[in-house]
């Protein structure tokens, strides 16, 4: 599934090398998306914390065809995000939107004022691109210790082949 810039999910996941946090959001979202937001910085401040940064990183992927690159970096400013650690990402065309959203359980529905309603949750994928685990967002500590248990021992290297 391409992502802004052509690049599939797959192909980020495998050139980038590390386990990653997967989230899905819109950055228009007044509730929920601002709540798991807050959740991931938390888990953002955790992963340096504990010098995980290269082994572990978080992707916030936008299903809202109106998001850009611009919004995408005003709503990663907003919420604190280090682009070392924490990803802003789109999904290219609608098609292909929904096939993501389809593999990893998300589902969509407009609602009034160009808003929508959705689930949310942390999706464990490793760098080969499976997805390992779903956990409901009040669990972002069991969130990290899977990712943690998937994770390269030494870090990777990353943009290395």
């Amino acid at each position: 599934m391409p992502l802004g810039g052509g690049q599939s999910l797959a192909e980020n996941l495998h050139d980038d090398g590390r386990v990653a946090i997967v989230n899905f959001f819109y950055s228009r979202c007044n509730a929920l998306c601002l709540a798991q937001g807050s959740l991931t910085e938390q888990l953002q401040q955790a992963i340096e914390t504990e010098g995980l940064q290269d082994r572990i990183r978080l992707i916030s992927l936008s299903f809202d065809a109106r998001d850009d690159a611009d919004d995408l970096a005003r709503y990663g400013v907003r919420m604190g995000a280090d682009p070392s650690v924490w990803q802003f990402l789109t999904l290219a065309d609608a098609a292909q939107r929904k096939g993501l959203l389809d593999q990893f359980g998300i589902v969509v529905v407009p609602a009034p004022l160009g808003e929508f309603e959705h689930n949310a949750a942390f999706h464990i994928v490793t760098s080969d691109g499976r997805l390992v685990r779903i956990l409901d967002l009040d669990e972002p500590g069991l969130a990290l210790q899977a990712a943690r248990t998937l994770a390269p021992q030494n870090g990777v290297a990353r943009g290395q082949p």
